[in-house]
């Protein structure tokens, strides 16, 4: 009798513990960044190519504007509004013929316009850099009445994107470096927590036309193939969990996953005995 009893706990002991162990445990796999991968296209170098998705400006946008010229006067036309910087390009003192340039930030308005003094205002919303670089040099030459004599550059002073879920240091993120790929952000907001999904990292990215949802896999190195790996500005990084979050077991440490196990064990031992004893 007390064989039949044992052998009738120790099956449901196992029915009970196999799916829960199985489930509960969180794989190396599934923890490890940019693994192997028989899809990484590479050149003919055997190097990785950067691939950048083409940006089109968007409100509430930083431009950062440079004006080179050799016209000291070219360069005062534009007016101190427009400046957060000035200076020769060989450094202080530089001579007139060194190339000047001034460093300015334009903010997009809400209406996708930016006002840039002495110049006007310019409808920039949905535009590549280029694009807005092209009207603005056009509006100067117009002005200046000597194509060349002075050259506008374009490019954006900062990029903010926002980073929730299963990260350590979640929230707002600025740069002043426009290039952050997907791999440097995660690091800069402290790393992810063990219970983030890394396989299925969403990133939510506004275009002119609507906003799109990309799914990108951390886990493989094939990742940096793709043209979303470099983030842009308005970008919104959403870690969801791993399953293992919801039900409490696989996502804490080594010893509380142990303290989990047993507690659920003797949860069962128990509920056994006392239908048991009936």
């Amino acid at each position: 009798m007390v064989n039949v009893s044992m052998m009738n706990f120790k099956k449901i002991f196992l029915l009970l513990f196999c799916p829960f162990l199985l489930s509960s445990c969180i794989g190396l796999r599934d923890l490890k960044y940019v693994q192997p991968s028989e899809n990484t296209q590479l050149n003919e170098y055997g190097l990785i190519p950067v691939t950048y998705e083409v940006y089109r400006i968007k409100k509430d946008d930083i431009l950062a504007m440079t004006l080179i010229t050799s016209d000291e006067n070219a360069s005062r036309f534009l007016g101190t509004e427009n400046t957060s910087q000035f200076k020769g390009a060989g450094g202080s003192g530089a001579g007139t013929n060194m190339n000047l340039y001034r460093i300015n930030g334009l903010a997009v308005s809400a209406e996708g316009n930016i006002n840039i003094y002495g110049l006007g205002e310019f409808h920039v919303y949905g535009l590549t850099l280029e694009e807005v670089r092209k009207i603005v040099q056009a509006r100067l030459d117009s002005i200046l009445y000597n194509e060349g004599k002075a050259e506008v550059r374009i490019n954006m002073a900062s990029i903010r994107y926002i980073m929730l879920g299963e990260i350590n240091s979640p929230g707002e993120k600025t740069e002043s470096d426009v290039r952050v790929d997907l791999l440097s952000a995660i690091a800069k907001a402290g790393d992810l927590t063990r219970f983030a999904d890394r396989k299925r990292i969403k990133i939510i990215r506004e275009y002119p036309e609507g906003k799109k949802f990309i799914t990108l896999d951390i886990t493989k190195e094939d990742i940096m193939n793709s043209p979303y790996f470099y983030l842009q500005s308005g970008d919104q990084i959403v870690i969801d969990p791993r399953r293992e979050k919801v039900t409490g077991v696989g996502g804490g440490t080594a010893l509380g996953d142990v303290l989990q196990f047993l507690s659920v064990g003797m949860t069962a031992i128990t509920t056994y005995l006392f239908f048991k004893s009936l």
